[in-house]
């Protein structure tokens, strides 16, 4: 497998939807936690099944909002009830890539609920013009009983069209027991205003301090002990990192400073 790629076969356009009550934290680490810290979770977990050889892979996210932020002032002010849009695509080179994946993340006070639909990549370029927001979705999709029209309705109802790209590595652990555990660092991530999802992503900006990685557990269920003990012996303080607010006051940070400098 290609360290940098996912190893996904092609398939048709396929919908998920998940309904759990998930709890998900978060904690910055530098480096020398890190190390330590991945070589106690491989006794307790193992790599996810799209890990490549160099135990990572890319993420590229399209994230959706209003043209008044009404998603990013959401998250920052954690509305009880609030939706998530975001196109992802997987590996070094998204062109290749099997499929694009379309999701709703919504939050009902506790409770998480998500919808996924997979669109093979050679027809990701048929729904572009409904991803921007400027035409309906295509037919074949509307009319399809099997898939979701969440995101379309949704992006519909708020009218919201893509305004950020974020893009990173992820190392990730998996473990199957009572209830599902998941654990990965991300890093090198970095924020754009392009938005073309599946070109070379341009005029990116790191959002975290070089060597340093968000560290995330989502676990289905309670916390397992293991994972308590953990948490304790590196002392990890939940930090409340998100790619996408981070991107966004990123790149109003940039457009303040370049404006200022056209008036130097």
């Amino acid at each position: 497998m290609n360290s940098n790629q996912m190893d996904v076969s092609s398939h048709a356009a396929t919908s998920r939807m998940l309904l759990f009550q998930r709890k998900e934290v978060k904690y910055l680490v530098d480096r020398t936690t890190r190390t330590a810290l991945t070589e106690d979770l491989k006794a307790f977990m193992r790599p996810d099944i799209y890990s490549g050889k160099d135990g990572g892979y890319l993420v590229r996210s399209l994230y959706f909002d209003t043209n008044y932020h009404m998603a990013y002032h959401e998250k920052l002010s954690g509305a009880a009830i609030r939706h998530k849009l975001r196109i992802r695509a997987y590996g070094l080179n998204p062109q290749v890539a099997a499929f694009i994946r379309l999701e709703v993340k919504s939050r009902y006070l506790s409770h998480i609920h998500k919808i996924t639909v997979d669109v093979p990549t050679e027809q990701y370029e048929a729904i572009e013009p409904a991803v921007m927001g400027k035409s309906l979705p295509p037919e074949q999709i509307l009319r399809d009983s099997t898939i979701s029209k969440e995101f379309f309705r949704l992006q519909r109802l708020y009218n919201m069209v893509p305004k950020i790209m974020v893009q990173y590595r992820r190392e990730a652990y998996e473990r199957n027991e009572i209830s599902r555990v998941r654990a990965n660092f991300d890093d090198e991530i970095l924020g754009s205003r392009e938005l073309n999802l599946l070109e070379p992503l341009q005029s990116a900006r790191p959002l975290l301090k070089q060597g340093n990685a968000v560290f995330e557990i989502k676990v289905d269920g309670g916390l397992p002990f293991w994972l308590h003990h953990l948490i304790s012996k590196y002392d990890l303080q939940d930090q409340a990192f998100s790619k996408f607010t981070n991107s966004i006051r990123s790149e109003a940070l940039f457009s303040i400073f370049a404006r200022q400098e056209d008036f130097n």
